[in-house]
């Protein structure tokens, strides 16, 4: 019998936040290449969700990378971090992160059964709310 290997699984989320406001610490932890206790020891305050965009991109610097910040969330740009929301409410943002192949993986509980490749996930039509992408050159 044969088997086409044709059918492609879903692509799992890869990154889950361990406390309620933690998502910045695992995004950039994998944007950095570098482990979840180590951002918490250079940013103590970061599992708390307290870390400005300035601070995040501070931090990349202090690591040796040159940080790009642009308007918005363009699809083009893999990979990165975005600031979006479910709602039309700055209050609400959370990081999420784009993967090499444009998929989008969101540490955040609601999302964890939702495919990273899903059309939805990577055209970021779940979130209303887009408001700045932060990527590593």
């Amino acid at each position: 019998m044969y088997f086409s290997n044709s059918f492609k699984l879903p692509k799992p989320q890869t990154l889950f936040q361990r406390c309620e406001r933690d998502c910045g610490v695992v995004v950039f932890a994998k944007i950095a290449g570098v482990s979840y206790e180590e951002v918490c020891n250079d940013l103590p305050e970061a599992h708390l969700g307290t870390v400005s965009v300035d601070g995040w991109t501070g931090w990349l610097e202090q690591k040796g990378f040159k940080v790009l910040k642009q308007e918005g969330c363009p699809d083009n740009i893999v990979p990165c971090a975005h600031l979006v929301a479910p709602i039309d409410d700055r209050r609400y943002c959370h990081w999420i992160y784009r993967d090499a192949e444009g998929d989008i993986h969101d540490p955040a509980p609601s999302f964890a059964a939702m495919p990273a490749d899903d059309p939805r996930m990577r055209n970021l039509s779940c979130y209303e709310c887009k408001v700045l992408t932060i990527f590593v050159v």
